[in-house]
């Protein structure tokens, strides 16, 4: 791939280029592995075996956006994790730029990207600790459909063309996607996850109202109340609050099997 030339990522981006690769997480944490250094984005033109939470397939054809961006945050798990957030407001900000005006964005808990409720973006973390129970490394995967989607999945999907989005490129929007990724990383590193959190509840998807998780063992219906400090889903179920660390979710009216 001559993507290399292509691309121009700001510092300290380090751009690896592929025409195909099994996962771009996998290559990522063979990388991180090796030593390699923070923010390496390994960016492909199509996976042969992409994967998306909890060991599912993720299509991946070319004409998408697949990209793992490596980082060494020296925090626990839980910390790091709220990467992912500062992520899907990255993409959602990258794909309301590009859409026609008006469209509706959202972020859905914990790590999709929605056009007009349909998912456009799914993101995957990996990571691996120290002996110190701090990460050694964090691999952010992050999956676009740019020109293709799925349409024999269990969640609605769509494309960046599907709706309506003109003259756009792989190669442009992981350079915006970095872009924003880059702005949101440094807000978080200096402020907090509190202005994230901020961010990421306004563009919610399903706040205040009826939804399904189904946790591992148990499923609950209820509301969805706020997005906890710590990055945790909030519900209010027959009145008892209830913390999520790990679900599928669903609005109650549409739930249906995850992808």
């Amino acid at each position: 791939m001559t993507a290399e030339t292509t691309v121009s990522l700001p510092d300290p981006f380090r751009l690896i280029a592929l025409d195909s690769i099994d996962s771009t997480n996998e290559e990522a944490k063979r990388l991180a592995a090796g030593g390699a250094p923070e923010v390496t984005v390994v960016w492909a033109g199509e996976q042969t075996a992409g994967k998306g939470r909890r060991g599912r397939g993720w299509v991946s054809p070319p004409g998408n956006l697949y990209c793992s961006l490596l980082l060494r945050p020296h925090y626990p798990a839980t910390v790091a994790m709220q990467l992912g957030f500062v992520t899907a407001i990255a993409l959602a900000e990258a794909v309301l730029a590009v859409l026609p005006r008006g469209a509706f964005v959202t972020c859905k808990w914990p790590n999709d990207v929605l056009v007009e409720g349909r998912k456009v973006a799914g993101i995957l973390l990996e990571s691996a600790a120290s002996e110190d129970n701090l990460l050694d490394w964090l691999v952010v995967g992050v999956g676009l459909n740019v020109a293709h989607h799925p349409s024999e999945v269990g969640f609605p999907a769509t494309s960046l063309l599907s709706e309506g989005a003109r003259e756009i490129t792989v190669p442009g929007m992981l350079e915006t996607v970095c872009l924003r990724f880059l702005s949101g990383l440094v807000t978080w590193r200096n402020l907090g996850f509190a202005s994230v959190r901020r961010a990421w509840l306004q563009r919610a998807h399903g706040l205040g109202e009826p939804m399904t998780a189904h946790l591992e063992g148990e499923t609950l219906d209820g509301v969805f109340r706020t997005l906890g400090e710590d990055g945790t889903l909030v519900m209010d179920v027959e009145g008892v609050e209830r913390r999520i660390t790990a679900a599928d979710v669903f609005p109650r009216a549409t739930e249906t099997e995850a992808r």
